[in-house]
């Protein structure tokens, strides 16, 4: 009998997963005297009160149905000016399919303009001030920092701090570091709507990503403690525009925009072609070594089938499951969503995988946030360089805390 079909199977193998995830997050810890456990007991909590409202109750499903909807139609309206600038191109569905530098751009451009009116007429402060209410006496954060991480999961990792680029500057090590593994742990509701045509399960999407929320909060705070003081005083109401009209702030926020979005193109650019560098090397030295080449996603599979079984994936498929993970931190998650429907897993097997890769904590996103985020704070960008591994881990350790708790649910 082989050794791995004595290995216990069920639903409550995830708990195994929830285990080894807080285990490496406190191995990693940066300052583990400092971690506020009590916080990471109430981020649990709140996680797994979250996965059953939205996978076991109708109301939970069509309410966040409802808000996918609604930022869906938000992104619409950047495609107006997108359609308008590149014709055709916008359209996805063209012979052309999804375009980065059209779709992506435009967005975060549209996002940036958008986000400053909002700022400037005081509404974006307000939504700080509500968060920062309701989440300071939970799980202690910040109001800016959990405005980011909550606005992560449906705008998208370089959208979202744009709503916070007033306070960015401000915030401590640890503040910087939810914001980061709040990116790297979501997809975009633009992002979200793609993958559910692809024929990933579009309720379970939308699950994973609200999940991310207290998940890479806690994650964070495990990783990187608080050692400063927050900005968890801070009233939003008090922070105060500088752009003098409507129309200033638009066009303020505009070149915002544009200035983020060629920051996150370009190293994109450089971070996926020294991927492909990387990989080339390892498979021509592997190859003449061993006669067979090796990638870093042949690499990371391997290492990935044991947490695939950790988070519920059945023996028989741990090797399938690990391979996607590990294309999805090496490549991205979009290549891993489009290997996973065609790989014949079980349904459940699906599922799980379907939050475990609903992020994008992948290698060329540590550029994407360098790029991004150090474009609306220049002073951060050497922290930002400094936490980029580190979130990348965050990031990848929330996906999978997500994937092992919705187990317990499917």
């Amino acid at each position: 009998m082989n050794m791995l079909d004595m290995l216990p199977t069920g639903r409550f193998v995830g708990l195994l997963g929830i285990g080894l995830v807080l285990l490496i997050a406190y191995a990693c810890s940066k300052h583990r005297n400092r971690i506020a456990f009590d916080v990471v007991a109430k981020g649990l909590v709140v996680q797994g009160l979250l996965a059953y409202f939205i996978l076991c109750t109708e109301t939970g499903s069509w309410v966040f149905a409802e808000m996918a909807a609604g930022f869906q139609k938000i992104y619409q309206f950047a495609d107006q000016g997108a359609s308008f600038v590149f014709g055709g191109l916008s359209n996805p569905t063209g012979p052309w399919g999804f375009i980065f530098g059209v779709k992506v751009v435009s967005g975060i451009i549209f996002f940036g303009a958008l986000m400053s009116l909002l700022f400037h007429l005081g509404i974006v402060q307000k939504v700080v001030n509500v968060l920062a209410f309701v989440m300071r006496p939970l799980l202690g954060t910040s109001g800016p920092e959990t405005l980011c991480a909550a606005a992560n999961s449906m705008l998208g990792q370089t959208e979202a701090p744009l709503l916070i680029k007033n306070y960015l500057k401000d915030m401590t090590e640890s503040e910087i570091l939810v914001v980061m593994v709040s990116g790297m742990a979501t997809l975009s509701g633009a992002i979200l709507a793609v993958y559910g045509s692809l024929g990933v399960p579009m309720h379970h999407l939308l699950a994973s990503s609200m999940m991310a929320i207290p998940g890479s909060i806690l994650i964070s705070k495990i990783l990187l403690p608080e050692t400063e003081k927050t900005m968890a005083e801070v009233v939003a109401s008090d922070m105060k525009p500088e752009t003098k009209n409507i129309l200033d702030a638009i066009s303020s926020g505009t070149i915002d925009g544009m200035s983020l979005a060629a920051n996150v193109a370009a190293m994109l650019i450089s971070f996926i072609s020294i991927i492909a560098l990387v990989n080339y090397l390892l498979g021509t030295i592997t190859g003449m070594i061993f006669g067979c080449p090796v990638t870093l996603g042949v690499v990371f599979g391997k290492v990935f089938a044991v947490v695939a079984y950790a988070i519920g994936i059945p023996v028989a498929e741990i090797e399938s499951a690990g391979s996607l993970l590990g294309t999805k931190l090496v490549v991205n998650e979009f290549v891993a969503y489009v290997d996973m429907v065609k790989s014949g897993l079980t349904d459940r097997s699906q599922i799980i995988m379907t939050y475990a890769l609903c992020g994008f904590s992948n290698f060329s996103c540590i550029g994407i946030q360098i790029g991004g985020i150090g474009a609306l704070v220049p002073s951060k960008r050497a922290l930002l360089s400094r936490l980029g591994l580190l979130a990348l881990l965050g990031g990848t350790l929330t996906n999978l805390l997500c994937a092992a708790i919705a187990g317990l649910f499917v």
